[in-house]
């Protein structure tokens, strides 16, 4: 059960790493005497625009004007000083988190690594990848004393190994639920198209051996475990945002999440089914039981969990790995990634991130650079005693340029 069990090891690596360091600077995640920050990134058909003013800045928070203290702008390790009242030690260095969620390697992920230690990694960043089977941290001094051509050949071998070995029960249970399927499309009146990747995979006890009952049985006892499989606790996403707010400098998420799809029986064959089994209670009952299976909601509480890596100080970046679904007659290959794509993509709206959907990993990773790599911080002035208990909302206006996109995290718990 590792596709699981890798981001579980991970989130407590994570927490019991940034639970001896410093609490995070103010100037990155949360306030300090009054003053609160938050870090704007402003686009203009996709390119960064680095010319704006202070005057052009508006704060406001729950919907309360602000007094702006001081702007920096932000590029890879350089910062200018378009407004300063008073000094600020900024810390700027990244701390980047690569989180890979995937059942099949494709090599661009690797590549889609080694782009961006060789073109955006700066003096004093740090790189954790996750992957499915373990974690993997380089610190500062690491990566400084060997080559990053060194560094970038070292974790593609470790990506290819472990997104293989760590898909191959999740593997092994979706092809059982292929074998299930197109043996369960002939007791609807149909015969399930060829599937070389089955076809001639024989268990211990075929599924020829088996009437509907049993095959319906083992059917939904293989959907559940696969499901078991799947990254749905938001327990964890919870401490893991809470983990964040320790760190020092800037927290960079870049999750890559491969499209998932699960074999199921089309809703033709299901209603040929109950017709043929009408007058079988308990086959209408596993039929039923199905049925509800395949529509199960989203249970994850998106706003809680938005609003926490928001409070985090975390840039979240979602790539969404798209691949396309196999064809097999009388068997739909329906996507099962829809709950978790539209919970990280809440993670990366709700922290100034973006949301990329793509074939090509490598492409994915220079949109997520881009969105990361410059970026202006505003100091401003808070005032606690006038926000109602819980999450205050912060929103940046720049006035007169409508035409501009601003992204910038939802807000904050105030201490």
């Amino acid at each position: 059960m590792r596709l699981k069990t890798g981001f579980f090891i991970f989130i407590f690596l994570i927490i019991s790493i940034t639970s001896n360091l410093p609490a995070t600077p103010d100037e990155l995640s949360g306030q300090l005497e009054g003053r609160a920050v938050v870090a704007l990134r402003v686009f203009q058909k996709n390119n960064f625009v680095s010319n704006l003013k202070p005057e052009d800045f508006e704060v406001l928070e729950n919907g309360i004007p602000r007094k702006i203290e001081s702007i920096y702008l932000v590029e890879k390790s350089r910062v200018l000083r378009l407004k300063e009242n008073q000094p600020i030690a900024l810390d700027v260095h990244n701390n980047y988190y690569i989180i890979v969620q995937a059942s099949e390697y494709d090599r661009k992920l690797g590549e889609a690594v080694s782009y961006l230690i060789n073109n955006y990694f700066q003096t004093g960043d740090s790189l954790t990848v996750i992957t499915p089977i373990k974690v993997y941290r380089f610190n500062p001094e690491t990566l400084s004393r060997r080559p990053r051509s060194e560094v970038s050949k070292e974790l593609q071998n470790i990506m290819r190994t472990d997104i293989i070995r760590g898909a191959r029960d999740y593997n092994s249970l979706l092809v059982d639920l292929k074998r299930l399927t197109r043996s369960l499309v002939s007791f609807g009146g149909e015969r399930a198209g060829a599937d070389p990747e089955v076809e001639h995979e024989m268990d211990a006890t075929t599924t020829q051996d088996f009437g509907i009952e049993q095959l319906l049985g083992r059917y939904k006892d293989t959907l559940e475990k696969l499901d078991r499989l799947r990254l749905t606790d938001q327990n964890k996403f919870l401490d893991f945002a809470e983990s964040l707010k320790k760190t020092s400098g800037q927290n960079v998420v870049i999750f890559f999440y491969q499209r998932e799809f699960r074999p199921e029986l089309s809703p033709r064959i299901i209603n040929q089914m109950m017709s043929i089994y009408q007058d079988y209670p308990h086959v209408l009952s596993l039929l039923m039981e199905l049925f509800q299976f395949y529509r199960r909601e989203n249970k994850m509480d998106k706003k809680l969990l938005g609003e926490a890596m928001s409070d985090s100080g975390v840039l979240f970046n979602f790539i969404y790995l798209n691949k396309k679904p196999e064809r097999i007659t009388g068997v739909v290959m329906n996507e099962q990634s829809e709950d978790v794509f539209e919970t990280l993509s809440v993670l990366a709206r709700a922290t100034g991130g973006i949301i990329d959907q793509t074939f090509n990993p490598l492409e994915g990773i220079k949109k997520s650079a881009e969105n990361m790599s410059s970026y202006y911080l505003i100091f401003y002035f808070s005032e606690p005693s006038q926000l109602s208990p819980g999450f205050c909302q912060i929103q940046v206006k720049l006035k007169g340029r409508p035409e501009l996109q601003v992204r910038h995290r939802w807000g904050y718990f105030p201490e």
